[in-house]
């Protein structure tokens, strides 16, 4: 009985206490996925350019080009210069 420890006011408590831990972001997921870009990011993990590329057909989730990627920029290209 003698063994016993009485806490005093004051004390650190025998608990761990927890600790709030920071939140780290990898930097290259907040850019381009596209292959050669280092623009960041702003919608689907690609800039803006390349989201329009990827809306397309252009190139692929993983920012690949696609297979028939010459021909289907061929038409990309003359689509931009008929809205212009």
């Amino acid at each position: 009985m003698g063994n016993a420890k009485k806490e005093q006011p004051g004390s650190p408590s025998p608990k761990p206490q927890k600790q709030q831990g920071a939140t780290v972001i990898d930097m290259a997921s907040m850019r381009c996925k596209a292959d050669g870009c280092n623009k960041k990011s702003t919608r689907a993990d690609f800039c803006e350019e390349h989201f329009e590329w990827f809306k397309m057909g252009l190139i692929t989730r993983e920012g690949k080009r696609a297979a028939d990627f010459e021909k289907k920029f061929q038409q990309y290209m003359n689509q931009q210069k008929k809205a212009a």
